[in-house]
């Protein structure tokens, strides 16, 4: 599987599931799973790792900008400031076990579609997860764990503390995040470690083994092992924006009610943050709850921009040519605490 994917090579899972070959039934199945049910991955990129299991770079913070001179007087040489930067992917296994016994009573016909319809579960988990790790993941919470976005873009940071914007919300434990991100092999992808399997998902067919059952009594099962290997990779500070401290105990669908996030200014604000040559696969996240409230908010302002646009061959809510993608609230939550801005 990993032949299908060139080194260096920007792919997203729905480029993925396109090389997948027909006769490939079950991973096809797979990956179209994962898209349906997390379509976040319909834009972001993900590359192999550049240093092995990490990806590393500079996280630039100023460019050269020359020097004024007169005749007969020298300049002197200058440099790409930045920090070094290096980013671990988090490695994530689980198994789906299934009594043979159970499988036979199945038509003939039949099993091998049932048995890939329980494995259809656990994709839908481990796209879960991947995701939360994307944004959340916190190695001082878990050393296994990748450094997500939200340990990244942090108002304190040098070079990303600029692409905060903070909606105003105080309320602890009920505070959430809407992220703007221009995913793009030169400054902000997602990564597999090297000579693992492109995407960084497996799944393997281990066949029948006996199982060991909570008395410890072995019984005959069939073994699908599946894992994601991914972390973050953000060098490139342009290419994202957090509105942060989002209250969600002041939701109101009119942006105008005193005290509520006005979700339409704050979404335009993150817009205008972004290069006017900014290219690549630009995308709104947020959760459904947040959605919700802005579509009901955006059907109560004059021309709001909120139309309907073709990605990846499925229909995404847009503001103006700018997707919005839901995901739910385990994912990017309700229950955040105030980011401090100075």
């Amino acid at each position: 599987m990993s032949g299908l994917i060139a080194d260096g090579q920007a792919l997203t899972l729905a480029d993925y599931e396109s090389m997948v070959t027909d006769k490939d039934v079950s991973r096809k199945v797979l990956i179209h799973t994962i898209r349906d049910y997390m379509p976040f991955f319909d834009q972001g990129v993900i590359l192999p790792a550049n240093n092995g299991d990490t990806d590393k770079g500079q996280i630039i913070t100023k460019y050269p900008e020359g020097q004024l001179r007169a005749y007969n007087e020298g300049w002197v040489a200058e440099e790409v400031l930045g920090a070094a930067a290096r980013y671990t992917a988090s490695m994530v296994r689980t198994r789906s076990v299934v009594d043979v016994s159970l499988y036979n009573t199945r038509k003939p016909g039949e099993r091998e579609a049932w048995r890939l319809r329980k494995d259809e579960g656990f994709m839908k988990g481990l796209a879960r997860q991947a995701v939360r790790r994307v944004f959340y993941g916190d190695p001082s919470v878990d050393a296994r764990d990748c450094l997500g976005l939200s340990q990244i873009v942090v108002p304190t940071s040098e070079a990303f503390g600029a692409r905060c914007i903070n909606a105003g919300g105080v309320t602890a434990g009920k505070l959430t995040d809407i992220w703007l991100i221009n995913w793009k092999p030169d400054g902000m992808y997602m990564f597999y470690p090297q000579g693992g399997e492109g995407p960084g998902l497996t799944v393997d067919n281990m066949g029948e083994q006996y199982i060991n059952d909570k008395n410890n009594k072995a019984f005959r099962a069939l073994v699908t092992e599946f894992g994601w290997d991914i972390g973050v990779a953000a060098y490139d500070p342009e290419a994202v924006v957090r509105i942060c401290n989002v209250d969600t105990s002041k939701l109101s669908k009119k942006n105008t009610t005193s005290g509520a996030p006005d979700l339409i200014d704050l979404m335009t604000q993150a817009l205008e943050m972004l290069p006017d040559d900014a290219s690549g696969r630009i995308a709104f996240y947020m959760n459904d709850t947040i959605r919700s409230v802005l579509r009901r908010q955006m059907q109560n302002k004059d021309n709001a921009f909120l139309t309907w646009a073709e990605i990846a061959g499925r229909k995404v809510l847009s503001y103006g040519d700018t997707p919005i993608h839901k995901l739910g609230s385990d994912v990017i939550g309700n229950t955040g605490n105030a980011l401090t801005f100075s």
